[in-house]
């Protein structure tokens, strides 16, 4: 799949807000989950400790594969 300059700098700049976000707001996404799953799915979602911390470390793997493709593009 060809991806033109403008679609890459999108996808790459998702990937890093959305890596960002993981790091900065975990509590959000938990929460936003917990809500996703009570309305969407009908069930309870519960966080285990150490949640954040997990969530957290997505946003580290976010951020190094943004800066992998990044750096393979030039």
């Amino acid at each position: 799949m060809r991806l033109s300059t403008t679609e890459r700098r999108l996808l790459w700049l998702g990937t890093v807000l959305t890596g960002v976000v993981h790091l900065l707001v975990p509590g959000l996404l938990l929460r936003t989950a917990r809500f996703g799953y009570r309305t969407g799915l009908a069930v309870e979602f519960r966080p285990r400790s150490g949640a954040r911390k997990r969530v957290r470390a997505v946003g580290v793997g976010l951020l190094a594969l943004a800066a992998a493709v990044r750096r393979l593009q030039r």
